[in-house]
């Protein structure tokens, strides 16, 4: 078969007229269950970058006659990492520290009614646009909240916006089709089209 461009090019992305999904085309929306925490719209908007969730299920091993097979086992759900740009008034960081203080209580070990309040968990939405702008995918991670606000380099030879990571446990994630309905496409009772 001889090579052709045009065939190539119009069965890669056959399903599309704008070619592939591109990384550089996402919204994050993150909540705190209290609001207190929740990022802003103009905040979103710091979140440089980030990753669709992955999904894990962990091979169960049982040996038998001399071989090992292999059965389904839990479900994991590794923690999820986002990158930050950071504005001058630290507001998203600021947001952050606070609400790693009320999920472990403040740094010195303290703890009130507004200190080690473990049950302050939120949620996070990741949603693919297409190049056309339309919402293509979404994923919305349930009882999210931070377990690591990374470091801040300060260098005097660096000329560039500060930025910094934050990882995230969470429970679990769902899957649909927009920002509005992320659990669209996943029945936790069975089927995945939503149907048993």
């Amino acid at each position: 078969m001889a090579f052709d461009v045009s065939t190539f090019k119009s069965n890669l992305f056959s399903d599309s007229n704008y070619g592939g999904a591109r990384p550089s085309l996402f919204t994050i929306l993150i909540n705190d269950s209290a609001t207190t925490s929740t990022f802003s719209a103009t905040e979103t908007v710091l979140v440089k970058a980030a990753a669709i969730p992955s999904a894990n299920i962990a091979p169960l091993p049982i040996n038998y006659a001399g071989r090992a097979y292999k059965l389904t086992g839990f479900r994991t759900y590794d923690n999820w990492t986002c990158t930050i740009l950071n504005d001058e008034s630290f507001s998203i960081r600021n947001k952050i520290m606070n609400w790693m203080y009320l999920l472990a209580g403040g740094a010195d070990g303290t703890r009130s009614v507004t200190a080690g309040v473990t049950n302050s968990t939120g949620d996070a939405t990741i949603t693919q646009i297409g190049v056309d702008g339309s919402e293509r995918q979404a994923w919305k991670m349930h009882n999210l909240w931070p377990t690591e606000l990374g470091e801040i380099p300060l260098d005097w030879s660096n000329d560039a916006v500060e930025e910094y990571t934050v990882s995230w446990a969470y429970d679990y994630w769902s899957h649909g089709e927009t920002t509005e309905d992320p659990e669209g496409e996943v029945d936790p009772e069975g089927g995945a089209d939503g149907t048993d």
